[in-house]
């Protein structure tokens, strides 16, 4: 069956799932308000009962998030600075057929990238200041150092769930040219957002290879054939 996604852009697409978490907000009583930056800013003021807090919206088609270190992993970018992390991610990644929404709060998700970075960099891996590192949603069975992190939605229900059929009723309204341009952090928070990659590297194709299966890079090896 085929993906509901497809033929839609990369910004329609990014633009429909924050619609579905702006829309799980306003189910649960909370209005929300973009902070002022540059593009589509994805950190957010959101009320409840009178209370506000900053919250950053990230939006995953694969169930991973990321949020990029600072300072060899003292800091995380945007993390920092929230006090809750709202998720809009479909429920498969391969043939999706609605949009779950989680509110998490910042000092679990923080918990979870700090132990991710602390087990990449134990196992040699190179995780790079301020570039998105990603952790999976749902519990990493593999017990590899890219485990570490994973599951996170096995300790939350969603806020709300929707059919992506009834968000792409919406998304037909969507005009793309006034979206503008992602900004650059909620860029790196979906990976097939990015469709201008440079070309890849045999260095690059290592380390991420040995992301995946949890090697150094120096042993993974590759042939290529014209």
């Amino acid at each position: 069956m085929p993906n509901v996604l497809e033929g839609l852009s990369e910004t329609v697409k990014w633009h429909l799932m924050v619609e579905g978490a702006k829309r799980a907000l306003e189910a649960n009583g909370y209005k929300s308000d973009r902070e002022p930056g540059r593009g589509l800013s994805n950190v957010w003021t959101i009320t409840k009962n009178g209370e506000s807090r900053k919250a950053s919206i990230r939006t995953t088609r694969d169930r991973w998030i990321a949020f990029p270190p600072l300072d060899d992993g003292k800091k995380w970018k945007t993390l920092d600075e929230v006090d809750a992390v709202i998720v809009a991610t479909v429920d498969d990644r391969d043939d999706p057929k609605r949009v779950e929404v989680y509110i998490f709060p910042a000092t679990d998700v923080r918990e979870r990238f700090d132990a991710a970075f602390a087990a990449r960099t134990a196992a040699g891996q190179t995780v790079r200041n301020n570039f998105g590192m990603w952790v999976r949603l749902d519990h990493d069975t593999r017990n590899i150092p890219r485990s570490v992190g994973s599951g996170i939605v096995d300790q939350y229900k969603p806020i709300a769930v929707f059919p992506i059929a009834d968000l792409l009723t919406e998304a037909s309204a969507i005009d793309p040219v006034a979206l503008g341009d992602f900004d650059s952090d909620t860029a790196n928070d979906d990976p097939e957002a990015l469709d201008n990659d440079p070309p890849l590297t045999i260095a690059e194709a290592k380390r991420r290879l040995a992301l995946t299966f949890g090697v150094k890079p120096e042993n993974i090896k590759i042939t290529v054939e014209a």
